[in-house]
C-alpha cells in the first residue's frame, strides 16, 4: 500500500499534522501552567506598595536587614537557585572540559630494535616474507647507495654489492649468506673483511630498520646480487 506515492504522501502529511497538534496541546498546557503559577504568586499592587514602603524605610535606617515580603519570596528563591546551579556547573563541568582538552597525549610506543646477537639462524628464520622491490627502494632511502656500488669490483666506501650474496656464504664458518648479511647490517664491526677497517658503517640500523625492512633487503640481495 505504501508503494503508492499518493498514499505515502497522505500518511506522512497526517503524521506531521498529528505531531504538530500534539506539540501545540503540550505547549498550551505548559503556557497555562506558567500563567497560573505567576498569576498566583505575583503580588498585587497593594502588596507591592507595602513592600516598597518597607524597603524605603529599611534603606533609611542603616544597619537594618532587607525586608522580603512573602509575595517576593518565590522570585528570590528562584534567583538564588539559578546562581547556585550556575556556580556548581562551573565547578564540575568546566574543569572537566579543560582537563580533557589539555590532557597529555599517550606515550609513544617504544621502538623495537632488531637483535644484534644470538642465534642468527633462528633470528632470520623468524623474519617476515621479504619483498625484493621494497629492498631495492631501501637501498636508496637508507643511504646504502652512497657507500656501496652495485658494479663489479667498484669500491666506494664499503664493498660492492655485486655478487655479495655469493661471497657472504663463504665469510664465516657455519653461517649462511642470509645470517652473515643480517649480522653485517645490525653489527657491522662483528666481522671486518680484510682490507677494510672497523667503524666505517653506522651501527644504528638495528634501531632504524624494522623486521620487514630487513626481510626486504635480504630478499633483494638474494634476487639481484647472487652472481656465481
Amino acid at each position: 500500500m505504501l508503494d503508492n506515492p499518493t498514499i505515502l504522501f497522505a500518511v506522512i502529511f497526517v503524521s506531521f499534522l498529528g505531531a504538530v497538534i500534539v506539540l501545540g496541546i503540550i505547549g498550551a498546557l505548559v503556557a497555562r501552567l506558567v500563567t497560573n503559577f505567576f498569576g498566583k504568586n505575583v503580588p498585587s499592587d497593594a502588596a507591592m506598595k507595602v513592600f516598597e514602603t518597607a524597603q524605603a524605610a529599611a534603606n533609611a535606617k542603616p544597619g537594618k536587614a532587607l525586608v522580603i515580603t512573602p509575595q517576593a519570596e518565590p522570585f528570590v528563591i528562584a534567583g538564588v537557585g539559578f546562581i547556585v546551579v550556575f556556580i556548581l556547573t562551573s565547578m564540575f563541568i568546566t574543569p572537566t572540559s579543560i582537563k580533557s582538552e589539555t590532557a597529555a597525549p599517550p606515550a609513544a610506543k617504544a621502538a623495537v630494535s632488531l637483535p644484534v646477537s644470538g642465534d642468527f639462524t633462528k633470528i632470520v628464520s623468524e623474519l617476515p616474507k621479504g619483498d625484493p622491490d621494497g629492498g631495492k627502494k631501501l637501498f636508496t632511502s637508507q643511504g646504502c647507495i652512497g657507500c656501496h656500488s652495485q658494479e663489479k669490483d667498484k669500491r666506494l666506501v664499503g664493498p660492492s654489492f655485486y655478487g655479495l650474496w655469493s661471497r657472504a656464504a663463504t665469510r664465516k664458518p657455519n653461517m649462511g649468506a642470509k645470517e652473515y648479511i643480517y649480522e653485517s647490517i645490525v653489527a657491522p664491526n662483528a666481522f671486518v673483511v680484510e682490507g677494510y677497517q672497523s667503524g666505517l658503517m653506522t651501527p644504528t640500523f638495528a634501531k632504524t630498520l624494522s623486521s620487514q625492512d630487513m626481510a626486504d633487503l635480504l630478499a633483494w640481495l638474494e634476487r639481484d646480487h647472487n652472481e656465481k
